[in-house]
């Protein structure tokens, strides 16, 4: 049974990237796997002040990577790439099939780049004595296994269900992400910070998870105690099994439909309406519901806001770094604007409502448009304005007021006209595809180049002292952000407007597989 379900999941990724921009995808996730965990595992050599403070460095690097790829699996929608349901129906006995799943995960080939990355740890110990080595070779493979069940305990416990479940998995799931982003990003800072000692906080909390276990044990290994090496070990190999003996059970429970079942409270108190009455207003209500209820938006937009604050605070707090303050908005527009690169793409078949209703592409980009605004825009000022005048830094505010109307205005035409090009349906799980995670990334970069104009400015002014020069780049930030929001949202109404059966084919092709 293991080797069937293999070549089906093999099958179903072929069919993913079955296309030239699947492949391109493919490939270019393939390339950035094999990047991050060769850096990850180059960290092994580093030179650290003692064996201890390079294992705490490695501790944190192996609590991104497992809460990224847990993190990861939730956000994809609880789905495996071989969904669970498939499995309801068939004569197969539950304890069998709980033991065949998890020998799939164990075989999937995200193990790879986690041993690889978690290498590092074999390397830093080899560096100490061969009996340290081993004991982080144990230590690796006991936290791959950890993450593999964790994975699957995740899927069944996450699955599509009440609205409550969902909100629940929604935070969850992007408390997760954005600590992996915030991690990834300041990674240099938070290592410098255990490898100095400086954050003796952190390094209590890296050491006490237990994706540290491993690093913990190869410490006290190299300091030749005995007790302290065995228990971290012994303490992974008891969770896994914890967590082996609870997974038939959660399976059962999913497979029969009895997790996030609920019954909707509705209420029939009136609504006041606070959005126009027409087909842009309408537009837009739909749209911000949409932004609050589906859990890939509303997680993916919370994301955007943990992580602007987090990158940003994160500093300060560690080592007292205050620069990144005033740019919390400006992280948190890139994000959120890349968040609604596809949002045609996840209205699936329901984009026939605004296809087959004449006179409605425009309305539908513009109230796309006006949404996305209402939600991200006073969160961008605010945050940015507050942190600013807390920091004290008078010499962001020209960089604030000048290239975050830009940055906002820009992301506000982008998200519609990255909708209506390369349209990405959801996989057949039901969560995001390697060509849709890839599309997210290259809208980033396209977001942050619409603010070109008003840096130039504020560089040039910068760099030659010119205060006027600076405070110019408020009045272009400004006509650049109108002038993108603008121009940019025009082009995608005529682009949706020429493609829009196109589109729909894409979406119905998707939803109906042969």
């Amino acid at each position: 049974m293991v080797r069937l379900l293999i070549r089906m999941r093999a099958a179903m990724l072929a069919h993913q990237a079955a296309t030239r921009l699947g492949i391109a995808a493919g490939i270019v996730l393939l390339l950035f796997g094999l990047l991050s965990a060769g850096s990850s595992f180059l960290l092994g050599f580093a030179t650290y002040p003692d064996t201890a403070a390079g294992c705490d460095a490695i501790a944190a690097v192996m609590f991104v990577w497992i809460v990224g790829r847990v993190g990861f699996a939730a956000f994809a929608g609880g789905g495996a790439t071989v969904p669970y349901e498939m499995f309801r129906l068939l004569p197969v006995p539950r304890a069998k099939l709980a033991r065949t799943l998890l020998i799939l995960g164990l075989l999937d080939p995200a193990q790879v780049f986690l041993l690889a990355a978690f290498g590092s740890l074999v390397v830093i110990g080899a560096r100490h004595s061969a009996g340290a080595a081993v004991v982080g070779a144990v230590g690796v493979l006991l936290t791959v296994v950890l993450s593999s069940v964790l994975v699957a305990v995740v899927r069944a416990l996450l699955p599509a269900g009440s609205r409550r479940t969902r909100d629940i998995g929604t935070t969850v799931v992007a408390l997760a992400i954005s600590l992996v982003a915030i991690g990834g990003t300041l990674l240099p800072t938070i290592t410098s910070a255990l490898t100095h000692g400086t954050a003796p906080a952190l390094t209590v909390a890296v050491r006490a998870l237990p994706t540290g276990w491993a690093a913990d044990a190869v410490s006290a290994a190299s300091a030749g105690n005995l007790t302290l090496t065995v228990l971290p070990l012994l303490g992974l190999a008891g969770l896994v099994a914890a967590l082996v003996a609870i997974w038939p059970a959660l399976l059962s429970r999913r497979l029969d439909g009895r997790v996030g079942a609920g019954r909707a409270r509705r209420s029939r108190r009136p609504r006041r309406r606070l959005l126009p009455a027409t087909p842009t207003g309408a537009v837009m209500g739909k749209e911000l519901r949409q932004w609050v209820r589906d859990p890939a938006r509303a997680t993916f937009l919370m994301i955007a806001f943990l992580v602007g604050l987090g990158v940003s605070v994160v500093p300060e707090a560690t080592q007292g770094t205050s620069i990144l303050l005033p740019f919390a908005g400006a992280i948190t527009v890139a994000i959120a604007g890349a968040a609604g690169a596809n949002l045609y793409g996840s209205d699936g078949l329901a984009l026939r409502l605004t296809v087959l209703t004449p006179g409605s592409g425009r309305p539908d980009v513009r109230g796309r448009q006006a949404a996305w605004l209402l939600l991200v825009g006073p969160y961008a000022v605010g945050i940015s304005a507050i942190l600013t005048a807390v920091s004290g830094q008078t010499w962001a505010w020209p960089w604030l007021l000048g290239a975050l109307p830009a940055l906002i205005g820009g992301a506000a035409g982008l998200v519609p006209l990255a909708s209506v090009t390369a349209v990405q349906p959801p996989g057949e799980d039901g969560g995001p595809t390697p060509t849709w995670v890839v599309k997210v990334y290259a809208t980033i970069i396209l977001i942050v180049t619409t603010a070109l104009p008003p840096v130039a400015l504020l560089i040039s002014g910068t760099v030659g002292h010119l205060g006027w020069l600076r405070w110019l780049a408020v009045p272009v930030g400004i006509a650049t952000g109108v002038a993108l929001a603008v121009g940019l949202g025009r082009l995608a109404a005529r682009r949706f407007l020429a493609r829009e059966q196109d589109i729909l084919a894409v979406l119905t092709a998707a939803s109906n597989p042969a």
